[in-house]
């Protein structure tokens, strides 16, 4: 993972032309340069002078990009760099310097044999993780790098180790507290894809436990919505299209890891309004992106789908009005039904093959009918009835596309006594 700046000015560094027989490998790096700030680093008689000269921050700039190269890390591994960082940082206090160190071992963390070592180095690891308690952003958006990069290609065993050192340094806590109280983007993105990652690889069968132990408490929801509304709110247009859309995804899928527990409903029974945001934000952006702008997207039948799956588990529909999330997809719902109306007469979506795109409406339809009569089936009494209102005559059909048979006799039995009001409506 190549550093987004080499020199913390935006400048690009160039490296010194190897001479015959001083390069690394493949690579037209050189061998000499690379042991000049290795020897730097291990003379702690000089070591802070050498942090006070812009040309050493340079150099290391240098090497962080270099290591996105095997080569390079093979031949840093060989000179035992790693025992070389442990040694120098201790004496390191410049947040700048320190930032590049973790970067260049999160670099290095992409390679196989880089992690292998460093996981056998345990008080080195405990000391790069004790940086997520850091106050700056720089700081801890390469911890989080380093995290996601080692996780990526983490055996079981490997799993087993990084959840031990989680749960020592209280990993969630620190990096709940900076989802919930950042508001630097990058540092946001990167831990909301770290969140991600962690979930991913951790989450599973042999290690569930484990996981929900440490990660599964009642900040993660809160922290999980804080962070996602400032990203997808306060830095809006700072965020391209692709890299919204990535966070809008994780997001959701992230809400579907925390409740899919059987303790999950009495854990977040208090954090119900945060999975709301989530879900409506998620929804009105598709909402947008098929009603006004007229795109299709075929993620959005997975992200239906995750979303009627958190409303179940947490009973959403209880708590919240229909603006929520029931009109939203309720207006989709109306779009995909006039898609079907127009193809007949010329259809105003960019879509080439008309075989596809009926394809993705009827597979539109569906969840989005089981997410329309999942409000149905638990919604208040008023809201029940504002929202018949507003399907009216698309009633029938809703129900019809809907296979749950609990969703199904909830909704029948409270729609009953509003068939005259229906009928009275597709009369009109």
């Amino acid at each position: 993972m190549k550093p987004e700046e080499s020199n913390g000015k935006g400048e690009e560094v160039d490296n010194p032309a190897p001479v015959t027989g001083d390069v690394i490998g493949d690579t037209a790096y050189s061998e000499r340069f690379v042991l000049k700030i290795l020897l730097k680093l291990a003379n702690k008689d000089t070591l802070k002078d050498e942090i006070q000269e812009k040309s050493f921050e340079d150099d290391l700039c240098t090497l962080w990009d270099m290591t996105a190269e095997r080569d390079v890390v093979l031949f840093l591994l060989k000179h035992d760099v790693l025992s070389l960082f442990n040694f120098a940082l201790p004496d390191i206090e410049s947040p700048r310097f320190i930032e590049i160190i973790i970067g260049i071992v999160g670099n290095m963390c992409c390679q196989k044999e880089a992690v292998a070592t460093l996981l056998k180095m345990d008080s080195f690891l405990t000391s790069l993780l004790e940086y997520m308690k850091s106050d700056d952003s720089l700081i801890l958006i390469q911890v989080l790098r380093l995290v996601s990069s080692s996780l990526f290609i983490a055996s079981e065993d490997d799993l087993l180790i990084w959840l031990t050192l989680f749960k020592s340094v209280d990993y969630s806590n620190a990096l709940y507290f900076m989802l919930k109280n950042s508001s630097h983007k990058e540092l946001l993105v990167t831990a909301l894809e770290n969140f991600n990652t962690v979930t991913s690889y951790c989450n599973i069968e042999k290690f569930r436990l484990q996981f929900f132990t440490h990660f599964v408490t009642p900040e993660a929801m809160e922290s999980l919505s804080t962070a996602f509304t400032e990203v997808t709110t306060s830095h809006k247009d700072a965020c391209e299209k692709e890299e919204l859309e990535r966070i809008f995804d994780i997001t959701l899928q992230l809400t579907l890891n925390l409740v899919g527990f059987d303790k999950s409903p009495e854990i977040y029974e208090g954090s119900k309004q945060d999975a709301v945001k989530i879900i409506t934000n998620v929804l009105c952006y598709y909402e947008n992106k098929l009603v006004d702008q007229k795109e299709i997207d075929t993620d959005v039948v997975d992200i239906i789908d995750s979303t009627n799956t958190v409303v179940h588990i947490l009973k959403l529909s209880e708590i919240c009005d229909p603006d929520k999330y029931c009109s939203p997809s309720y207006n989709m719902w109306k779009t995909l039904k006039s898609i079907t109306k127009s193809n007949k007469n010329g259809c105003s979506f960019e879509e080439d093959d008309i075989d596809d795109l009926e394809d993705f409406v009827i597979k539109m339809k569906c969840p989005l009918s089981t997410l329309i009569c999942n409000y149905l089936a638990k919604c208040s009494e008023n809201n029940l009835l504002k929202v018949l209102d507003e399907i009216g005559s698309d009633y029938e059909e809703i129900f019809s596309l809907v296979t749950d048979e609990e969703i199904r006799d909830n909704v029948s039995k409270r729609a009953a006594n509003y068939t005259t009001r229906l009928k009275d409506n597709v009369d009109s």
